[in-house]
C-alpha cells in the first residue's frame, strides 16, 4: 500500500488535496448556514419540500460528487476522470465569467478563489507526471495468449 502511495506523482496528490479542500470548505460552509441554504435550495427547486434535514443531505451529496473524480484519479488513475474534471471546470469557469459579466451581484471573492483553485487542480492533471499516471493500462495482446 505504501509503495502504491509513493508511486503517485506530486501533481496527483496536489490535485486531490486542492479539490477536497474546496469541497470540504463548501460542505462546512453549507452546514454552518443551513437556514440560508434552505432558502437558496427552495429558490432553485421550489417544488421539493425542503427542510433542514434535506439541506444537509443536499450538501453531503454535493461533497460526494466532488469526492468521486478525486477517488477515480487518485485511487485508480483513470484518464476519463481527467476529462470529467476538465468538463466541469470549464462549466465552473463559464458560470463565473457569466456572473461577472452580468454585474448584477457584487463580486464574490470567495467564489473567484474557489474557481481558481478548481482550475489549478484541473491543470495539475495535465502535468507530464500526471499524464503518465493516467495512461491507460497496457493490456496483453490477444495473440500473446497462444504463445
Amino acid at each position: 500500500m505504501i509503495e502504491q502511495l509513493k508511486a503517485r506523482p506530486w501533481s496527483i496528490h496536489a490535485f486531490a488535496i486542492l479539490l477536497l479542500t474546496v469541497g470540504l470548505h463548501a460542505l462546512i460552509g453549507g452546514l454552518t448556514n443551513l437556514d440560508e441554504w434552505l432558502l437558496v435550495f427552495e429558490g432553485i427547486v421550489p417544488e421539493f419540500p425542503w427542510s433542514r434535514d434535506w439541506t444537509i443531505v443536499a450538501h453531503c451529496a454535493r461533497f460526494s460528487i466532488v469526492c468521486i473524480p478525486v477517488a477515480v484519479v487518485w485511487i485508480w488513475g483513470r484518464r476519463f476522470a481527467r476529462t470529467l474534471v476538465t468538463f466541469f471546470t470549464v462549466l465552473t469557469l463559464l458560470a463565473l465569467i457569466r456572473a461577472l459579466a452580468d454585474g448584477n451581484a457584487p463580486i464574490d471573492a470567495e467564489g473567484i478563489v474557489k474557481t481558481a483553485l478548481i482550475a489549478l487542480a484541473c491543470a495539475l492533471l495535465f502535468t507530464p507526471s500526471a499524464s503518465r499516471w493516467l495512461e491507460p493500462a497496457k493490456e496483453a495482446n490477444d495473440a500473446d495468449v497462444f504463445d
